[in-house]
């Protein structure tokens, strides 16, 4: 393989990879939510990314595995904006 082959399957490795390594608890913010009784709201708002998933997609491996590169995809877009914004 050539260098620019193996430096484009690096990341998606580490997509495909980093959905193994979501939480499975809930994390400071949403425990915090629930010690002060505020998940009685946030329990009515529809979330897409509830618990690191999609909702539409059955298969927990891959509703992990779509959220997590829709994740990383609006980071990537994020950073592309602010990045034409600064300069």
């Amino acid at each position: 393989m050539n260098k620019k082959t193996i430096l484009a399957l690096f990341p998606a490795l580490i997509i495909l990879s980093s959905s193994l390594f979501s939480s499975k608890y809930p994390d400071t913010l949403e425990t915090f939510a629930v010690n002060q009784g505020f998940v009685k709201q946030y329990k009515k708002i529809v979330l897409i990314f509830n618990d690191y998933t999609l909702p539409f997609i059955s298969n927990q491996f891959l509703s992990s595995l779509c959220a997590g590169i829709i994740g990383l995809a609006l980071l990537y877009i994020l950073y592309k904006m602010v990045k034409f914004f600064i300069k």
